[in-house]
């Protein structure tokens, strides 16, 4: 009887050390880097895609996208890409997004 209690409260051990380990990775693998300023008016955003799966998600390109223009509309800019980076998923592996971009007037 006393081996069967142990053997429960192991496994709800294991149960419980494997849930609090996804929620973390939940939650802290899809953030943003925010936006960091590089060199000669140049910035970057990083952002690690957290949806489950293989290959390249688009929803994660387009966060990126949405957060650069927000970034540079607030300025009353607009986004020029210098180079974006995107790496799919692969088994055991998150894809990402990483965006260099700059900031300019409008050609309108």
């Amino acid at each position: 009887m006393i081996r069967d209690q142990s053997i429960n409260q192991g496994s709800m051990k294991l149960n419980r050390n494997t849930f609090i380990a996804l929620t973390i990775l939940g939650l802290t693998a899809c953030q943003s880097t925010g936006v960091i300023p590089m060199d000669h008016g140049t910035y970057m955003i990083g952002k690690k895609d957290g949806s489950p799966g293989l290959g390249v998600s688009l929803s994660n390109k387009a966060e990126v996208y949405k957060e650069a223009n927000a970034f540079c509309h607030e300025k009353g800019l607009e986004v020029e890409t210098i180079k974006v980076t995107v790496s799919p998923a692969k088994l055991a592996k998150l894809g990402s997004t990483e965006l260099e971009f700059k900031c300019v007037a409008s050609e309108k």
